[in-house]
């Protein structure tokens, strides 16, 4: 069939193209401190925790498990504790709730096969965590993973700063804890990425992955 517009199709063909340039100098820009020191498979794979405008949408709950109020699956391998910055939604929300989604696709989960749970980023902290280490027994998860400085310190009763906790495993009740940065941190200053893919991969070593 004849091509009634070349000049409309060549125009678009033309956008996409500067657009795809735009997108890769963006994010060579973005990610060149992290080129030294990764294999180019590690490289990809930060590379692609690029958060989107698209928020995720929630999952249908196909059951209730009595004492959780967290979100995923009630016999995951991977707990982990976030900050919660408004009550009433989802980890998965927005820019950093999407990169989340990248960084747990990198070592080959999803939101469908984790546990997630929460301490308030602000305010009375107490039982919040009294109500996570009854969500530990119930969920009798491999690894714990903490994003984020509150949920590390407190989960750990530990004030040393986070990037000097992370890196390594703790000890909650028999269970190894790796903290990390949250997300948000990772939008704001790119560099902390390659620290938080370090910590992931040892997380899924430990899991046997």
């Amino acid at each position: 069939m004849m091509n009634h517009n070349p000049t409309g199709s060549l125009r678009s063909e033309f956008f996409a193209l500067v657009q795809g340039a735009k997108t890769y100098l963006t994010l060579r820009k973005e990610t060149g401190a992290l080129d030294i020191g990764l294999s180019e498979e590690s490289m990809a794979m930060v590379r692609s925790w690029e958060a989107k405008k698209k928020t995720p949408q929630a999952p249908k709950q196909e059951g209730f498990t009595p004492g959780l109020r967290g979100e995923g699956d009630p016999q995951a391998n991977l707990f982990i504790v976030t900050e919660q910055k408004k009550r009433g939604t989802s980890p998965y929300d927005g820019a950093d709730g999407e990169l989340f989604l990248n960084i747990l696709k990198a070592i080959g989960l999803s939101r469908e096969t984790v546990y997630i749970s929460s301490v308030p980023a602000s305010g009375p902290i107490a039982g919040a965590v009294e109500r996570i280490k009854r969500e530990l027994k119930l969920v009798k998860p491999m690894v714990v993973c903490t994003l984020g400085r509150r949920a590390s310190q407190t989960l750990l009763d530990q004030k040393i700063p986070l990037p000097d906790l992370r890196g390594r495993f703790h000890d909650f009740n028999g269970i190894p804890v790796m903290p990390t940065f949250h997300p948000s941190s990772l939008i704001e200053d790119v560099a902390k990425k390659r620290p938080v893919w370090e910590d992931m991969k040892m997380i899924k070593a430990r899991m046997g992955g």
